[in-house]
């Protein structure tokens, strides 16, 4: 009996369906690895990392609904000032260790008075306290409370309706475990781990207890330029290519792979920022000369897929009326600011970005009318900073979403304030205390008149916005594709299950 049962175990094991084929999804990248910073300036390819390491206290769908996340529950007074937060029990940071409601609050509070940037102090200045709140200088009390380790109060000094959708930001209210506080990539609630990093490479492993389904392995590979991408797509290893670098679909793209785009929202746009805190663009004339010698429909052409037409630009405004290119008025402004026949600026720009595309044909235009612009391109890392720094380029090329589906959030990170650091990525030098009662509201207040804003913004001429940026990606050919949330990109958490990892060649 005892040979018979060892032989019925071997049958039955022989018969059992095969453990299922793990599945791993390459993920490339057009630029150097972002910085582990959370709590940095917004940041599309940083923000993508960490989405599949952490998750909030609520997040953003695809149709735009802001729904719990980390948290179970959310529950507000009838007054709009007390924000409850329950916590979904059992929570633990891809590491193993605990998450509790005091991750939550130290979340919150630690990217509150940074120095080089204000976004999220602006976010939360509906947060009680936050008033008092400097750069750079201790906290002061704020009405956040952990009454147990579950549970999360938030009090604010008045309604804000848009409080959620701003929580679901990343960066916002998202805790990361300080167990592995190296300086790398750390552990969160996300539905994926890092495992593993090199120079140029991150390998991130799904969960178990991840919330959504999706490949196994993330292989994540970062280097700028298209020699390298190119070489990737024609290997045939690669899943996705996002941000796509700059030229590479100008040059045509290998078998087994095609471009996708989607239009995004908040929507984005390539701005074209003339500094008003910087000589010559602090004076009017030299903005509208240089405003004045660009052809836009040129520039669209250049850009190719990466940009299209611009119609309305702060949401529920008019189309933007765009300076036409017009050398009489080119020289009559020149003459006006008494700049002779020409005069020179730099214009800084990400190598790694659509800018690249057209910036030396904005060069050459510029240069048949006598206004000479050298060219500054950097890395997309080292732009993030030269954008927001008060010195540098009197130019700059921006790729800009706005946080929120706002006017008067895409005023936000427009308008320079008076004291502290910049809210958003770009610095314009543009002071004005005209938008003071919408931005910093401190009551009840009229409604922003966009028109009236978007006039203020064509008679300055400190940002002019060249195109709208789609989502643009490359990805194999075949299955369901990459899908892509229209605020934040292509999703490769949420990914298809393209090839098992054991056929894929590393």
């Amino acid at each position: 009996m005892i040979v018979l049962a060892g032989v019925v175990i071997v049958i039955a094991a022989s018969c059992a369906p095969p453990p299922p084929a793990r599945v791993s999804f390459t993920w490339a990248i057009g630029r150097a690895e972002p910085r582990f910073d959370p709590g940095g300036p917004p940041d599309p390819v940083r923000w993508a990392i960490e989405r599949l390491l952490g998750r909030g206290l609520l997040e953003e769908d695809t149709s735009g609904a802001i729904v719990p996340a980390a948290a179970a529950r959310h529950e507000v007074t009838p007054d709009g000032l007390v924000h409850t937060f329950h916590l979904r029990p059992g929570l633990r940071f891809g590491d193993g260790t605990r998450c509790g409601s005091g991750d939550f609050r130290r979340a919150i509070e630690s990217n509150l008075n940074r120095l080089d940037h204000a976004t999220q102090l602006w976010l939360l200045e509906s947060l009680a306290g936050t008033d008092d709140v400097r750069a750079g200088q201790p906290l002061p009390p704020l009405g956040i409370a952990t009454p147990d380790d579950s549970t999360l109060v938030l009090r604010l000094a008045r309604p804000d309706s848009l409080l959620p959708r701003k929580l679901a930001l990343p960066g916002v209210a998202v805790p990361w475990s300080a167990a592995d506080a190296g300086g790398g990539w750390r552990s969160g609630l996300g539905d994926y781990q890092a495992v593993a990093a090199s120079s140029g490479r991150m390998t991130l492993v799904r969960r178990d207890d991840a919330a959504t389904a999706g490949p196994d392995t993330m292989h994540l590979r970062f280097a700028r330029g298209i020699t390298r991408a190119r070489a990737w797509l024609r290997a045939g290893q690669v899943d996705l290519l996002w941000p796509v670098p700059p030229g590479l679909l100008a040059q045509g793209l290998p078998a087994g792979v095609h471009a996708r785009s989607r239009p995004a929202r908040p929507s984005r746009g390539l701005l074209l920022v003339l500094r008003a805190d910087l000589p010559p663009t602090s004076r009017p004339p030299a903005r509208h000369a240089l405003a004045h010698g660009l052809d836009r429909a040129g520039l669209l052409a250049a850009l190719g897929p990466h940009g299209v037409a611009l119609a309305a630009w702060l949401p529920g405004g008019e189309p933007f009326d765009f300076p036409r290119r017009d050398p009489e008025t080119v020289r009559a402004w020149l003459e006006r600011g008494k700049f002779r026949r020409s005069l020179h600026v730099v214009m800084t720009y990400s190598a790694d970005g659509a800018g690249a595309e057209i910036a030396r044909p904005m060069q050459a235009e510029w240069a048949g009318l006598g206004l000479d612009v050298e060219l500054r391109p950097v890395s997309a890392a080292a732009f993030q900073a030269a954008a927001r720094a008060p010195g540098g380029a009197q130019l700059a090329l921006v790729e800009s979403q706005s946080l929120l589906e706002d006017p008067v959030a895409e005023l936000a990170a427009l308008v320079t304030p008076a004291r502290g650091p910049v809210i958003g990525g770009l610095r314009t030098g543009w002071r004005t205390r005209e938008f003071d009662a919408w931005l910093h509201p401190r009551g009840a207040t009229q409604p922003l008149d966009v028109a009236g804003a978007q006039r203020r913004l064509e008679q300055d001429q400190i940002v002019l916005p060249l195109a709208r940026l789609p989502w643009l990606w490359v990805e194999r050919t075949g299955g369901s594709g990459v899908p892509c949330h229209p605020h934040f990109g292509p999703d490769p958490r949420r990914a298809a299950s393209l090839e098992p990892e054991d056929r894929k060649g590393r």
